[in-house]
This record gives C-alpha cells, sequence and structure tokens, in this order.
C-alpha cells in the first residue's frame, strides 16, 4: 500500500500545519490531521512519520494527545504489535467543542473577575473591559451551543443523501 502523499496531499497537509499554528496549536498537530485527512485510511506511526518525513518521537507524543482530544481513533491495524491511527468521524465537532471549552472559560475568567471587582475608580477601565468581555462570550457561547444543534442536523442530513 503506498502511503506516499500526492502534491495535492501535500499541499492540503502544509495548510493544515499552517493553519493549526495560526490557531496556538502545534504546526505538528496539523501536518498530522492533515495527512490523516488527506489519506483517509488507518496508517501506523511509523506510516505517519514516514509521510510526513519526521521522527516517531514527536509523531507519537502529538498523535497521542490528539486521539486524547478525539481528533485522531486508536485502531487495530494489519499488524498485531503495532499501533494505528484514524481521523474520528467526529473530527470536526470535536474540534468545535475543544473552541467551545475556550470560550466558555473566557465567560467564566470574566465572570470571575467582575464579581471580585471592588467597583473602584482605579478598576473603571478593567470593569468596562469585563462587561464588553462577558457580554461578547455570552453570545457567542449562545452561538456556538445553536451551532451544534445545527450541525447534529446537517450531519444527518448528510447521511441520509450518501445512503
Amino acid at each position: 500500500m503506498d502511503h506516499d502523499p500526492s502534491e495535492l496531499q501535500k499541499e492540503f497537509v502544509e495548510a493544515f500545519g499552517g493553519l493549526y499554528a495560526a490557531y496556538g496549536w502545534k504546526r505538528l498537530d496539523g501536518l498530522i490531521i492533515g495527512l490523516m485527512l488527506a489519506k483517509a485510511e488507518t496508517l501506523s506511526l511509523d506510516e505517519i512519520c514516514a509521510a510526513l518525513g519526521r521522527s516517531k518521537g514527536p509523531i507519537s507524543e502529538s498523535v497521542r494527545q490528539l486521539a486524547e482530544k478525539g481528533l485522531l481513533q486508536k485502531m487495530a491495524g494489519r499488524e498485531n504489535r503495532r499501533d494505528y491511527y484514524a481521523i474520528d468521524p467526529e473530527v470536526f465537532h470535536h474540534n468545535h467543542l475543544l473552541n467551545m471549552q475556550a470560550v466558555r472559560k473566557n465567560r467564566e475568567i470574566a465572570e470571575r473577575f467582575l464579581a471580585l471587582e471592588s467597583g473602584a475608580d482605579e478598576h473603571a477601565g478593567m470593569r468596562r473591559s469585563l462587561r464588553e468581555m462577558h457580554a461578547f462570550y455570552t453570545l457567542m457561547e449562545s452561538f456556538y451551543s445553536d451551532f451544534t444543534v445545527k450541525w447534529v442536523e446537517e450531519k444527518q442530513r448528510l447521511r441520509d443523501h450518501e445512503r
């Protein structure tokens, strides 16, 4: 089985590496997710390393963390003593949920410091920023929740269409 990515797949993988880096993730995480999306098959750690031209240590660590986040799945493979991975079928939704956690944490930080803020004049700017932060992330959280409901409906529509 040929695991070398085509030129188009390499471009896609590189784009994902840049995208993930822009979001503050490790570039390597994006390269791995991009490869797994591009290949759309189960790959061993050795195959991932070979396709990306990287050593096993960093790949192994990233793959483990991506699996913990629900973006990859550990799978049975062709050889029993090797670990194999595939893209999680819910990769996009899980990524959305990770983003939603960050939004929720931002809202919670605003709430916590609004509750601690004394109302002193020296905190007027901070209080204004915290109120805006809280309003922004509360609204974003409601959009994310609405999106989750709509995504579940859209995913079902896509699956029904495939049949």
